[in-house]
């Protein structure tokens, strides 16, 4: 069994793929397996990861759902690593012991995930990015922020132990529910320097297809009125209140 299961959930761009999958090839010092999940139309992307030939590298076809969090789960799903990490391919790894940090670090705390720290670049305006990470660690990083600021980010900052899927009703708040279930079973490890750079704001981004603010109160609503409900009255009334906010900050 690997450390860590790295798994990329491909979409069309070849060029951001190439490069996630280099970041995350660089990579030193880990038993590392790659999972490319590709839900691409095309076979661009199978065929890039065969010219590549990345050793311990896994193509997937993806579940062609038309809903790419399905196609993260599909991924995850097939990985094999006692930990994992979701990289999506506008994210790319900047230190090359990033994974080796976070596999000891869990290993040796036995905390629920680590969270890397994130350079966010905004492509069509600028991310501030930076701002709500430099709030978020001023104010200790308390859960009830996380969906306030979102303050873990890129999916590739958080290592997490295998075996959570992410929700697939949900796109605008998929990845905040998602941390916010694993960090109430424990602790989350923050490791030091710059390890994950994203780029924010570009057409390809799948918020991009969205209204942001009408998605999250759908989904807000659709929380709430789960038996029993996923979400309480007053991390509703959070979540509700970061909207504007996260729309500034990010």
């Amino acid at each position: 069994m690997s450390d860590i299961s790295c798994v990329i959930p491909a979409f069309e761009n070849l060029d951001l793929l190439a490069r996630c999958l280099i970041s995350v090839a660089i990579q030193k010092d880990v038993d590392l397996e790659i999972v490319v999940s590709d839900d691409s139309r095309s076979g661009a992307a199978r065929e890039l990861v065969a010219g590549l030939a990345i050793p311990g590298t896994r193509y997937l076809e993806g579940p062609r759902t038309g809903n790419p969090v399905d196609n993260w789960n599909h991924g995850l799903d097939a990985a094999a690593g006692r930990l994992c990490v979701l990289v999506h391919h506008d994210e790319y790894l900047i230190d090359p012991l990033y994974l080796r940090r976070a596999v000891d670090r869990l290993g040796r705390t036995g905390a629920a995930a680590v969270m890397g720290t994130v350079e966010v670049t905004g492509v069509e305006r600028p991310s501030r990015f930076r701002s709500a990470s430099a709030l978020a660690r001023v104010l200790g990083r308390p859960i009830w922020l996380l969906p306030l600021l979102n303050w873990i980010g890129p999916t590739a900052a958080f290592v997490f132990r295998r075996g959570p899927r992410f929700d697939s009703a949900l796109v605008q708040w998929a990845d905040v529910e998602f941390y916010r279930r694993v960090l109430k079973g424990g602790r989350l490890e923050v490791l030091e320097g710059t390890c994950v750079g994203s780029l924010g704001h570009h057409p390809a981004q799948i918020t991009a297809k969205i209204n942001p603010v009408a998605a999250a109160r759908r989904e807000l609503a659709m929380l709430a009125a789960r038996s029993p409900p996923s979400i309480n009255p007053l991390e509703r009334a959070v979540f509700a209140a970061s909207l504007g906010l996260r729309a500034w900050l990010m």
